[in-house]
């Protein structure tokens, strides 16, 4: 798995050197750096069973969509920034 295009993030309102320092810290540019250090390749195998639903209109590559998957996950995981119209805003109870 070379050559893989670098990691998205979405658009965020993150400063660039934010971002860039985000996309060092993560191994954003290099995605297989990514993938081994979180097991996607081991994980994509176990999970590239398709669902009925899914069955039924088919997959050309059931492991590829899984790891994309997967990656996705991992990415919104280690850097919640990357999704910033999915983070959940805690508040503080007024009582």
């Amino acid at each position: 798995m070379t050559n893989q295009e670098p990691l998205d993030l979405g658009a965020t309102e993150l400063p660039a050197e934010e971002e860039a320092r985000l996309r060092r810290e993560h191994d954003l540019d290099r995605p297989e750096v990514f993938d081994r250090r979180n097991g996607v390749e081991e994980r994509a195998r176990t999970r590239a069973a398709l669902l009925p639903e899914e069955a039924e209109s088919g997959s050309a590559d059931p492991q590829a969509q899984a790891r994309e998957v997967l990656r996705d996950s991992d990415l919104r995981t280690e850097v919640p920034e990357s999704a910033p119209d999915t983070v959940f805003e805690r508040r503080e109870s007024s009582d």
